[in-house]
């Protein structure tokens, strides 16, 4: 049986939030969308969830270093009321919390080069 669908939500107080509709609109008319906002405007955390609401499959989303991609993958998981390793998981070099139903993935950048490396399609 499937998870179910996560609850997505933003809050109010981002600006990412604000600017949520706009954002929306150039993810899905460009290949490439460049999003700059100031340090806490929600850029880490909503972004992930604006691709999931447009139906995005599968969203890698990558930090530089394993802690920050399991916490931020924690934070999301929270946001969207899902447990970790559902909707919303992590991979980092020895462990990971995903399965078939993640649909959100943070990673670290080598571990996104070697997915690519391994699936080329």
């Amino acid at each position: 049986m499937p998870a179910p669908e996560p609850v997505i939500v933003y809050p109010p107080e981002l600006p990412v939030s604000a600017a949520r509709d706009e954002i929306a609109r150039a993810i899905e008319d460009h290949q490439v969308v460049i999003v700059a906002g100031a340090t806490g405007s929600g850029k880490t955390t909503q972004l992930p969830k604006i691709c999931l609401e447009l139906g995005r499959g599968r969203i890698a989303h990558t930090q530089p270093r394993r802690i920050a991609a399991r916490s931020i993958a924690e934070r999301i998981a929270s946001e969207l009321q899902v447990p970790l390793g559902g909707a919303v998981g992590y991979r980092v070099r020895f462990t990971d919390a995903v399965s078939e139903d993640t649909r959100i993935t943070l990673m670290t950048d080598g571990i996104l080069l070697n997915e690519i490396h391994r699936d080329r399609l």
